[in-house]
């Protein structure tokens, strides 16, 4: 049940990311300094959602502890790119989006 949730939590980010870009690159808007924190948001989500696909997958651990343990990570970057001075508003965004996957996935389980 979780896996076909987090399938189609990919789908939708792949899609929004896909929209952002347009017709360009990562490359090309990492190059042009054009990443914006809605990208940025959209890529945390997607990289939890690749991690905890790949995670359940293979079985090793509880879903719920699992999820708990991302979610730590998650927040202690998010802290630490908040704390920086000065702080980078595309790496706060991408944690946000991290933490706000492991979130919604810890409710999916609920």
């Amino acid at each position: 049940m979780l896996l076909e949730w987090l399938e189609t939590q990919q789908q939708q980010a792949e899609s929004t990311l896909q929209a952002q870009l347009g017709n360009q690159t990562w490359c090309e808007i990492h190059t042009d300094g054009q990443v914006t924190g809605g990208l940025k948001y959209e890529e945390g989500r997607l990289i939890v959602i690749t991690t905890l696909r790949r995670q359940l997958k293979s079985g090793d651990q509880d879903p719920q502890s699992m999820i708990e343990v991302l979610l730590n990570q998650w927040q202690q970057q998010l802290e630490h790119h908040i704390q920086q001075k000065p702080s980078s508003m595309p790496w706060i965004a991408y944690s946000q989006g991290g933490v706000d996957m492991c979130r919604e996935a810890l409710h999916q389980l609920s």
